[in-house]
């Protein structure tokens, strides 16, 4: 047996990453100033959306009469779930807030708006499919990690979601939240272009995808999309939630397929099983 993590050093790494990631603005070249009134935007436009998704998800899918872990057994958990996001929120905005403190500034970030600037057609084309692949890796590896005995107090409270709602999408302790968001920060490197369009395409697309696969239902037609794409999908994702030896794809479900995580056997309707603690 491995060793875990006591809960009051997962608490004490939790609250030292926020307390952190806040702090750092006082040392911001352009001004604490522009830098926190970058972070109190960022965090702004970061909660009201992901919330405004889910309570939307939400309202939506919990009148479905059919849902992938049969009648809800227990709470839905939505204040818990609000409350987490917000956290997880605020520390996407810490890194949000450096690429919006320097643009605040006029200095030069790595957001362009033309093809152009991007380095062409094919550097816009290969570059996000690239980068879609290798950040993918990346949060499957983060993922997989966190379900380690050691890590896994830092992945614990999103379980607690276990028959989700999109309000679990985001809901993640601050250890984790920065493990997924910090290529946010790459945005305010001029070195590293990044095409607007498809970046904020891709970003509002991940906040969308995770909705979906925290919603508790199967959207067929949706389903019948995503899947030959191996793009994630409620299915898979909710028999991660019902059984977390499994599934640790957060955006594509290719790394599942080849490094055999994936159930093969998974249907629409996976049943729930106990989830290790």
């Amino acid at each position: 047996m491995g060793r875990t993590l006591a809960p009051r050093v997962v608490t004490a790494v939790d609250g030292a990453v926020v307390v952190v990631l806040t702090s750092a603005g006082l040392f911001a070249p352009q001004g604490w100033r522009v830098w926190y009134m970058a972070l109190f935007e960022g965090f702004a436009l970061i909660a009201s959306a992901v919330l405004a998704a889910a309570a939307i998800t939400t309202i939506a899918c919990e009148r479905r009469a059919v849902r992938i872990q049969g009648p809800r057994r227990g709470p839905a958990l939505v204040a818990r779930g609000v409350r987490d996001t917000a956290v997880a929120a605020w520390v996407a905005a810490c890194l949000l807030a450096w690429p919006l403190a320097r643009m605040a500034a006029g200095e030069p970030t790595g957001l362009v708006w033309t093809v152009r600037e991007a380095g062409g057609p094919v550097a816009v084309v290969l570059g996000n499919l690239g980068g879609v692949l290798v950040l993918d890796a990346w949060l499957y590896w983060k993922h997989r990690l966190l379900h380690t005995r050691l890590l896994f107090g830092f992945h614990r409270a999103h379980h607690t979601y276990r028959d989700p709602t999109a309000f679990a999408g985001f809901a993640v302790g601050p250890v984790e939240s920065l493990l997924t968001f910090w290529p946010v920060v790459l945005v305010a490197l001029p070195e590293t272009p990044h095409y607007g369009p498809v970046y904020f395409a891709l970003v509002a697309g991940f906040i969308l995808l995770n909705m979906y696969l925290h919603c508790g239902i199967v959207w067929a037609g949706l389903e019948t999309i995503l899947r030959p794409l191996s793009v994630n999908t409620s299915s898979h994702h909710n028999r991660h939630h019902s059984n977390s030896e499994m599934h640790f794809g957060e955006a594509l479900t290719v790394w599942d397929w080849l490094l055999g995580t994936m159930d093969r056997s998974t249907s629409a309707r996976p049943g729930p099983t106990p989830i290790p603690r």
